[in-house]
């Protein structure tokens, strides 16, 4: 049933003063009936109008969001969560961060729903799922390898990918979104079979539980990236060397927050490179950009 408030209600409702309602009705901006010379206001009729004249800052209510946090989704990366985390041991500045793949990082970011994308796909899938945002900011951090990951010492070893058809080991697989699964994917349409030929185990949502799962007997092999079967004592055979970039909306970029976190990013990086911290990533590309629609790419890193 409809809720009908007095001009007196519905003006202690909005916040304001009796005369202002009677001079929105009079101008016909407010949902209004006269009924035996009274004004009554539909309550339903007020909440829409009101909804209709909300202005929504410059990117959204996620613009909005970025004065109070930094939300982040996307691949997942030893390394890069390290620099989160001492970033929110040093800052003031709230991080919200989630494994969820890169694909599903990337259409956050392209559907408003992420201030930046972790990734290591392709750069044309990257610049479709992101195009919705209105233009993007590819940020390069470094290089990694992909490779299988395996207990040699509890079985025979692997050397190549096209051994996995012939053997049906329990393999580990990532979730379906992430760029690993991806590349999985990818890895064994070259070799000329599926991944569901073989058993599998899983999906795990990071390179580290994956390499867990192995490390425990839950699975014989698994595709990740090298940190993690170090961190695992595993063997690691390399199949694929990719770049782990970030996905920024250019709307989002010149925000106080956002230029805070990137730089702190980079310079940390920075000196772990220098000092030879982490002997499993390539830095040569550290702070390379490109932006979707230019052609050009520019450095950050002041080489």
């Amino acid at each position: 049933m409809t809720e009908y408030l007095t001009t007196k209600e519905v003006a202690k409702y909005l916040k304001l003063n009796e005369k202002k309602v009677y001079s929105l009705v009079s101008e016909g901006k407010m949902p209004a009936a006269r009924i035996s010379g009274k004004w009554l206001f539909p309550r339903h009729l007020i909440d829409q109008w009101v909804q209709k004249n909300v202005i929504h800052p410059a990117g959204g209510l996620l613009a909005a969001a970025l004065d109070e946090m930094l939300v982040i989704q996307g691949s997942d990366d030893w390394l890069f969560s390290k620099v989160v985390k001492h970033f929110r041991s040093t800052s003031d500045i709230p991080v919200v961060s989630s494994p969820t793949g890169s694909l599903a990082g990337l259409t956050a970011v392209g559907e408003g729903k992420a201030h930046l994308a972790c990734f290591h796909t392709e750069m044309a899938q990257a610049k479709k799922l992101t195009r919705a945002s209105g233009g993007c900011y590819f940020l390069s951090l470094y290089a990694r390898h992909q490779g299988l990951i395996f207990d040699g010492k509890r079985q025979q070893p692997f050397s190549q990918i096209s051994q996995l058809a012939d053997r049906n080991p329990k393999f580990a697989i990532r979730q379906p979104l992430s760029g690993t699964y991806q590349l999985t994917k990818r890895l064994f349409d070259e070799q000329g079979f599926t991944l569901s030929e073989l058993t599998h185990v899983g999906p795990f949502s990071t390179h580290l539980e994956l390499a867990h799962a192995i490390q425990k007997g839950r699975a014989d092999v698994g595709i990740g990236v090298k940190v993690a079967a170090q961190m695992c004592e595993l063997d690691f055979v390399p199949l694929h060397e990719e770049t782990f970039k970030l996905a920024v909306p250019t709307e989002f970029t010149a925000h106080p927050r956002m230029s805070a976190f990137l730089a702190f990013v980079l310079d940390e990086l920075k000196a772990i490179a220098q000092d030879g911290g982490a002997s499993s990533y390539n830095f040569t590309d550290l702070g390379r950009v490109e932006i979707i629609g230019q052609a050009k790419t520019k450095d950050t890193t002041g080489r």
